[in-house]
């Protein structure tokens, strides 16, 4: 008869006992591979971050690339809204019964601008070289009852502009320009249609102007807008992001050169970096400002943020304004002294642009004068501004520099110097006369557009994280699950060893 002890030891017992343990652990090895696998993975998205590798990948210029074509043509509705400055007193300020002109805003005049990067050529140096196109469609729709053909009182910059330029020559030069003013009787306010003022119309002033003062100006007509929106010699590069994924769409250069030529010291004239509205620097950090760049301002504007907190359309957005003081000519920053166009500075709140409108005695500002030297509408009545209304505002996603939402508000004026040589005119002597002011605004992103994006930056990012998170959490599971099993494995086997040695210890006595 066998003994208990044997019976408990003997091969066959052990046999079975050796292969289920060694099953057991092997399960439970497989359990612990999987899981460190699992958690490997997470930890390896959770690094390596491939929804942003890809992201960075899909920011980069390439022909035919899904960001490139959205800057070359993008599908926006992109406005620009134009407001005129009707003088309702014009013949008693140019009698001389009224002190001041009282002026009265008309608008807005409603154009959709259809914004392109033409002619495009890849450089071997990261950049690509475009031609900017902006062509003007007047939207009836948005303009309420207002039409181009309107008739208001409005200044005469083709006299003006021509009476600030002839003021400093010679009188050999005066005399002609002086005698065919008289003869004509054109006056420095007139009646024009708004089509007329903001496209300009050809004038004999114009004819002369161009004649007499060869260097000066090339067209026979002047009209604010026109001047504007001439990009016909403009030349551009942009980087495409090979080197640094976050600063495509971003300038390189502009007419050649990261230097606007009307500035002296890169405080003033530096565009690189710049965005020219389509699309702004990827991967913004919280303490960084942006700069924005366009031709029609002359001059690159430092954006700062103002809150972070912000949702439009569904996608995180942060808010960008001017920095405060953006028009100071040196009162407030030293440095912003380059902006005194041949030493001469002018009030606070206006920045000289001749140099940008051909020549013409223009100064930008904001809106109504907003954050203007009060002085600067001492001979004006009607302007009332509004930090609420005439406040430009950036709403930019930050992690695709995708611009959610505009409005950018400036507005055109003449600064004009001693006229009281140049006939009708010397009533306009040391006057800023505003002219009109615009704003470049887009409402939002096309249904289409803002369901890719979505779909890019809410929807694919979610996955991601629901992907690192699950591998993660599952990993750990497994892990938790295979330390269990050991656990009761080996207090199984603790047990089995406990009985059989009392078992033996029981046979022995």
């Amino acid at each position: 008869m066998t003994h208990p002890a044997e019976a408990a030891t003997s091969p066959t017992v052990r046999h079975t006992a050796v292969a289920a343990y060694a099953n057991i652990v092997r399960g439970t090895f497989m359990l612990m591979a999987a899981g460190f696998m699992f958690i490997i993975c997470g930890a390896l998205i959770h690094i390596l971050d491939p929804y942003l590798l890809i992201f960075k990948w899909k920011l980069i210029f390439q022909e035919g690339s899904e960001i490139f074509n959205l800057w070359r043509t993008p599908p926006v509705d992109l406005y620009i809204k134009i407001y005129l400055f009707n003088v309702t007193n014009a013949e008693d300020f140019m009698a001389g019964r009224a002190e001041t002109m009282q002026i009265e805003e008309v608008g807005p005049y409603v154009y959709r601008e259809l914004m392109s990067h033409d002619n495009i050529t890849f450089n071997d140096n990261g950049t690509v070289s475009t031609r900017p196109h902006h062509p003007l469609i007047f939207q009836k729709g948005m303009s309420g009852n207002l039409r181009e053909d309107d008739v208001f009182m409005m200044p005469n910059i083709a006299l003006l502009s021509i009476a600030h330029v002839a003021a400093k020559q010679p009188y050999f030069i005066r005399w002609p320009i002086n005698l065919l003013i008289r003869q004509t009787k054109v006056q420095p306010l007139e009646r024009q249609t708004a089509r007329e003022f903001m496209y300009g119309y050809p004038t004999t002033l114009t004819t002369l102007g161009y004649t007499f003062l060869p260097n000066w100006i090339s067209f026979d007509k002047v009209g604010l807008i026109d001047r504007m929106y001439d990009f016909d010699d403009d030349f551009e590069t942009f980087y495409t992001g090979e080197t640094t994924a976050s600063v495509s769409g971003l300038y390189d250069t502009y007419l050649g050169s990261p230097d606007l030529a009307q500035w002296n010291g890169s405080h003033c004239s530096n565009i690189r970096n710049a965005s020219d509205g389509t699309k702004f620097k990827s991967f913004i950090e919280p303490d960084d400002q942006l700069l924005f760049f366009r031709k029609s301002m002359c001059r690159a504007q430092i954006l700062i943020q103002n809150g972070t907190d912000y949702e439009v359309d569904g996608l995180k957005a942060t808010k960008f304004v001017f920095e405060e003081n953006a028009l100071d000519n040196g009162e407030y920053d030293p440095r912003n002294k380059c902006y005194c166009r041949k030493g001469n500075c002018l009030p606070r709140g206006l920045i000289d642009v001749t140099s940008c409108y051909y020549g013409f005695p223009i100064a930008l500002s904001y809106p109504h004068f907003l954050d203007a030297d009060p002085k600067v509408r001492s001979h004006v009545n009607g302007s009332r501004p509004d930090p609420i209304a005439h406040r430009s505002h950036f709403m930019i996603n930050p992690i695709s520099g995708l611009p959610l939402e505009l409005s950018v508000k400036f507005q055109i004026n003449m600064v004009l110097d001693d006229l009281s040589s140049m006939a009708h005119c010397e009533k306009f002597s040391k006057l800023v006369v505003p002219a009109l002011w615009f704003e470049i605004m887009m409402p939002g992103l096309p249904p289409t557009l803002l369901s890719r994006f979505l779909f890019y930056l809410k929807i694919l990012p979610f996955g991601d994280q629901v992907v690192k998170h699950s591998l993660l959490a599952f990993g750990g599971i497994l892990l938790l699950v295979a330390i269990t099993k050991v656990s009761l494995t080996l207090s199984s086997a603790y047990s089995s060893a406990y009985r059989i040695s009392n078992e033996l210890r029981e046979s022995l006595w």
